[in-house]
């Protein structure tokens, strides 16, 4: 039996190692980047109760040193602990 027919012979055999190689080496790359979106949604996390604080600050702004003051900037201004 030349080389030919061995690999002929073990084909199935071939190719189902080849894709459960390629399963674990999928897996891995999957549980890998979950794990670094996970650290990635960890460190934005004060960012986004930073941003909620912002956002429900300026929504309720709307007078400073009792001036009507409409404007985004001076809101934004005044939330961030802008003015006298």
């Amino acid at each position: 039996m030349n080389l030919k027919d061995k690999i002929n012979a073990q084909k199935f055999t071939i190719f189902a190692g080849i894709s459960s190689l390629s399963l674990i080496i999928s897996t891995l790359s999957i549980v890998k980047t979950t794990k670094e979106i996970h650290s990635i949604s960890n460190h934005l996390e004060p960012i986004s109760v930073w941003t909620k604080s912002q956002n429900e600050c300026i929504e309720k702004s709307f007078r400073i040193n009792g001036k009507n003051t409409r404007g985004i900037p001076s809101k934004v201004w005044s939330c961030n602990g802008g003015g006298n």
